[in-house]
């Protein structure tokens, strides 16, 4: 617990600095006391996919409610394990038809000052002066055209990175499956120094294996989120017959529910993973999501996962 507790400051000084509500819409939460049924997950039978979008060719009207997205930057370990990581954090974005859009503008911007001096620090984002040219999305797949900065970067994992935060970032919404990069309007075939092989499109499932996705990965509830009860929580997980813990606490590192999930598929593949967590808490507060599998050897906690979500009563 002293462990959490320390997680838990050093994130509320993070919160703290990156300024007030960063709501995440794709977020809820829920209540049962420790030591009460735990909930489990239905296997999933879809891909990660999450959030939302609306292709500029099917609305053109801007909505009047707030609007958030993902952005999958790279974030320290926490566990005790290799990475960094990719992991979506939240952002608040203008309201807009263009949500594709506006989360590849957020990438591009970067983490913050405090999010790159926090603890876990978070890191990423696309090469300085790299620039949007332009962005489709049809029958799944998304093309995405940017400047020639994008291979501004050195090194294998420099470039897997770059690429790992785009794919995620765009394939968080349901209208897209597969991304095409293009360079100065030219689809890429070889992309960086090390003529890493792109074509004809790229999925998560690219990344898998390659020591960027970890795992156990939270898609749902973004990284400092907002959520309500109950707390909506999926995902995809490597784990030995394909059980997955997680526990949910408040401010003060103390447990407000418990339990398993399962994911579809155990390892050594990644299988999908989705469920409900019913919570209770009596005023807004900063708190902590854990995930991680136990060992069969010894019931330790391996790829242990520490999330911060903001819980809403």
């Amino acid at each position: 617990m002293h462990r959490l507790g320390t997680l838990l400051a050093a994130l509320a000084l993070v919160a703290a600095a990156c300024g007030g509500d960063d709501g995440g819409a794709a977020s809820t939460t829920t209540t049962s006391p420790p030591g009460s049924t735990t909930t489990t997950s239905q296997p999933a039978t879809s891909t990660t996919t999450t959030s939302t979008t609306v292709p500029p060719t099917t609305s053109t009207t801007v909505p009047e409610t707030d609007q958030f997205v993902k952005v999958y930057f790279l974030i320290d370990d926490v566990g005790g394990e290799s990475g960094p990581f990719v992991r979506p954090v939240i952002r608040q974005i203008e309201p807009t038809v263009e949500v594709a859009r506006a989360a590849i503008t957020e990438l591009i911007a970067g983490p913050s000052a405090d999010e790159r001096a926090g603890t876990p620090a978070i890191s990423g984002g696309l090469p300085d002066g790299t620039r949007l040219l332009g962005l489709t999305i049809r029958d799944g797949v998304a093309r995405v055209d940017l400047s020639e900065e994008i291979e501004d970067i050195g090194g294998t994992f420099g470039e897997m990175s770059v690429l790992a935060q785009l794919v995620f970032t765009l394939t968080q919404f349901p209208t897209v499956d597969n991304v095409v990069l293009l360079i100065e309007g030219a689809e890429v075939e070889f992309f960086g120094g090390h003529g890493m092989d792109v074509s004809p499109s790229m999925d998560r499932d690219y990344f898998l294996g390659g020591g960027l996705v970890p795992d156990i990965l939270i898609d749902t509830p973004a990284w400092f989120a907002t959520a309500e009860s109950p707390l909506l929580v999926s995902g995809i997980a490597r784990a030995f017959e394909a059980t997955v813990e997680w526990a949910l606490f408040d401010n003060d590192g103390l447990p407000l529910a418990e339990g398993f999930t399962m994911a579809s598929t155990g390892g050594p593949d990644w299988g999908t993973f989705q469920f409900a967590i019913p919570y209770q808490v009596d005023t807004p507060q900063l708190g902590s999501l854990m995930m991680w599998e136990e060992s069969a050897r010894d019931g330790s906690q391996m790829h242990l996962v520490e999330h911060p979500v903001r819980l809403g009563p």
